[in-house]
């Protein structure tokens, strides 16, 4: 158990390390090598598809760049309806 939490934290780290980096794609490699490095740590096996924290540092690689070139996406209109 401890062992899956320090990898977690560690695979966490990288992720923030790597998001800030110069390189483009770096959120997304980083997140490739820590999801090899979970399948390594739990099942000792590597599964070449795309992992939860691949897709993740994705979307972050794709949000930097929407972000630096000035395409935001906009807000919903408004929130959906709850009831009292």
């Amino acid at each position: 158990m401890m062992k899956s939490f320090l990898t977690a934290a560690a695979v966490a780290a990288l992720m923030l390390v790597a998001a800030c980096g110069p390189s483009t794609n770096s959120a997304e490699k980083a997140g490739e090598a820590a999801d090899t490095a979970y399948e390594q740590a739990t099942t000792g096996e590597t599964d070449l598809g795309d992992g939860p924290a691949e897709n993740a540092g994705e979307a972050t690689d794709e949000a930097v760049e929407n972000a630096a070139s000035g395409e935001v996406a906009a807000p919903p209109a408004s929130p959906p309806a709850t009831t009292p």
